[in-house]
């Protein structure tokens, strides 16, 4: 997989190689019942949604109400570059590293996502949430293709619909892993 290609604005350069697909091996330690240690190869790939964001409808912005140089053009879409995310995204290679670490919770549209807490700009605890979808990979390298569709902090601009929080079921990982691997689908908790 290639690389994002470096983004200008203003004099300045925006190296985007941090999201460079890459390789990453996650071993699901032996169980008591005799269940021997599980090692599944996975290729990790992100989207321009990790480093860009789209026009904001609640407030009726459209993307020619963004300057052109801001824009982050595709073959398939035109985004608007956002510092924010840009900068947070440099901590989503080592974060998905540690996913197995944490819990990961469907979201409405039956991807996954994973929520973990970062500090931002003025040194305040926020949400950072990772949204990604697994297939079984196409590679004989690798067991499971992890695509990483957004990852944004969750702010006022885009909260949930009407303010209410949504209650989400926790799924494990390592579950998510198996049953990707073996096609079994992945079944939302009631």
């Amino acid at each position: 997989m290639k690389a994002f290609p470096k983004f200008d604005y203003q004099g300045i350069e925006y190296d985007l190689t941090h999201l460079t697909a890459f390789s990453c091996d996650y071993i699901q330690p032996a169980k008591s019942d005799g269940t021997a240690e599980k090692r599944y190869r996975c290729i990790i790939e992100f989207s321009t949604h990790c480093f860009t964001r789209g026009e904001n409808k609640r407030k009726g912005e459209k993307l020619s109400d963004i300057e052109s140089a801001l824009h982050y053009v595709t073959a398939k879409e035109t985004r608007i570059f956002c510092f924010e995310r840009y900068q947070v995204s440099k901590m989503l290679p080592q974060i998905m590293r540690e996913i197995s670490r944490n819990k990961c919770y469907f979201t409405s549209a039956d991807d996954k996502f994973l929520t973990i807490s970062v500090t931002d700009k003025n040194g305040k605890k926020v949400d950072y949430e990772i949204y990604f979808s697994l297939q079984r990979a196409k590679s004989p390298k690798h067991d499971v293709h992890i695509y990483i569709n957004s990852a944004y902090i969750r702010d006022g601009d885009y909260k949930e619909n009407h303010g209410t929080k949504v209650r989400r079921k926790p799924v494990g990982f390592f579950v998510l892993l198996h049953n990707t691997l073996i096609n079994k689908r992945i079944k939302r908790p009631k």
